[in-house]
């Protein structure tokens, strides 16, 4: 660990003002409002397989990267060495071990390139990944191994799903299987995370922390697996190429996935804070993590299920 805070160390001495703004661009291709834009682009807009199968791939992704980290339970460098500086506080929650934005930029952009077969989105692809994961380092936030591991799992599972999972009534079954072993997951998450926190006292703000990432992105898989399933069954839409109706398409798809998201976020934290808990609180705690998978499910069923019902009746 030692070698790998000296790395942190190295980059933060050239820290400047424009250093500071670049890398803090660098990282927001790494981040969820990123891909929820270029998600949306490519299901709504550009080719609803490959958004399918590019959801799958970011989702599994991210619920495994989550699961590690609550596994490995690695402190971030700036909670190790307060001579480090915590540039992106924003996006610094819960553990280090691997990195979320550099797996999530990993796992996008190079299953495009995957999918696509396009060699200037590898290009991209490296260019991204390895923007992401310097800035990762350079904000503080990460280690060497973080980024490095973040990387190649990314990479790993983009292969293995555009490679081995392109037969569609496999995919059927598997977002059945998922969307239910989602909810299975964070149930036996909440029952281990329940025990190892329920001392003397139950440790709510410790028992949040560690469940919060990975019940989020359990409620993206599932919310994505049914999503898809009710697409497919209910609605079944077109992609075109009519570049205005593309765009109102894109538009109103951001808006209704944005004001879900915020506004939930909201009404959610009238019902817990989850922000803060304190020692004892166990049923507002559970139900916080609760809270945060069915905001995140509610908002990829909407966006994936549901929203294309309005493509027929605007005729867009």
């Amino acid at each position: 660990m030692g070698f790998e805070i000296d790395i942190i160390h190295w980059l933060q001495s050239f820290s400047n003002a424009f250093l500071d703004n670049l890398f803090q661009i660098f990282t927001i291709f790494g981040e969820e409002e990123t891909i929820i834009v270029l998600l949306g682009f490519v299901y709504w807009c550009y080719d609803k397989k490959l958004g399918e199968l590019l959801g799958l791939t970011i989702f599994v992704s991210l619920g495994l990267n989550s699961f590690i980290k609550l596994v490995v339970a690695r402190p971030r460098p700036f909670m190790v060495d307060s001579t480090i500086t915590n540039m992106r506080p924003s996006t610094a929650g819960g553990y280090s071990f691997p990195s979320g934005h550099t797996q999530t930029a990993s796992t996008t952009y190079f299953s495009l390139f995957y999918l696509m077969k396009k060699k200037w989105l590898l290009i991209i692809a490296i260019i991204i990944t390895t923007v992401v994961a310097v800035s990762r380092m350079y904000l503080g936030v990460h280690y060497l191994t973080d980024v490095l591991v973040g990387a190649l799992l990314g990479i790993g599972i983009a292969y293995f799903i555009a490679k081995k999972l392109k037969d569609d009534k496999k995919m059927k079954k598997i977002y059945i299987i998922l969307s239910y072993l989602s909810i299975f997951v964070l149930v036996a998450m909440i029952i281990y995370n329940f025990i190892r926190n329920n001392g003397s006292s139950f440790a709510a703000e410790q028992f949040y922390f560690d469940s919060e990432a990975l019940a989020k992105m359990l409620g993206t898989l599932a919310g994505f697996g049914f999503g898809v399933l009710y697409e497919r069954k209910n609605i079944n839409f077109a992609n075109h190429r009519d570049i205005k109706k593309n765009i109102l398409r894109f538009v109103i798809g951001l808006v209704v996935i944005l004001a879900i998201r915020y506004a939930l976020k909201f009404f959610f934290g009238i019902i817990v804070d989850a922000e803060n808990l304190i020692d004892g609180q166990v049923f507002k705690a559970i139900l916080a993590i609760i809270l945060d998978f069915t905001r995140y499910g509610l908002m990829l069923f909407i966006g994936i299920g549901l929203y294309p019902i309005l493509f027929k009746k605007l005729k867009i």
